[in-house]
């Protein structure tokens, strides 16, 4: 999300409390160009899928489709699992929803420097939580340290 908040696209990840008739929470990916700023996507994308992460695997080919270089190097050589934010933070994700959170993650790249904006409700917190920054790492420090202050034996 952080490369294609860079290449000036709004990229929103989210989940409703509400489980699917599965039992499992339903993620939607959204990713349009901001009218702003200019950048390679010639069209709007979404899926919808069971966890965040097989959302944003769908939405990979069709972002490449809509316009956006997403088979070279530039991104692919930063998104390594094992030390990414990114790649741990879908995790925690996931694991939000299943604990019966709404979950809201937005790059921004219609802003003068890319933000990022993570909210978080419902389920056994107490209030809302939003974070705002200038990096995704810092929106989820902020956000751990929240739940745990609530009493949450969060994962990592």
């Amino acid at each position: 999300m952080r490369w294609l908040a860079e290449h000036g696209v709004v990229a929103t990840l989210s989940a409703a409390a509400e489980p699917s008739l599965m039992n499992e929470p339903g993620w939607v990916f959204r990713a349009t160009s901001g009218p702003s700023v200019t950048t390679g996507l010639r069209q709007s994308v979404a899926a919808e899928e069971a966890t965040a992460g097989q959302c944003v695997r769908i939405a990979l080919p069709l972002l490449e489709e809509a316009g956006l270089p997403i088979g070279g190097p530039s991104w692919a050589s930063r998104l390594r699992e094992e030390d990414c934010t990114e790649g741990i933070g879908v995790l925690i994700l996931d694991w939000l929803a299943d604990q019966g959170m709404s979950v809201f993650l937005k790059a921004d790249g219609e802003r003068k420097t890319p933000g990022w904006t993570l909210i978080v409700r419902g389920g056994p917190l107490l209030d809302m939580l939003r974070f705002d920054g200038p990096a995704v790492g810092r929106c989820f420090q902020h956000m751990l340290l929240d739940l745990r202050g609530q009493g949450l034996a969060v994962p990592v």
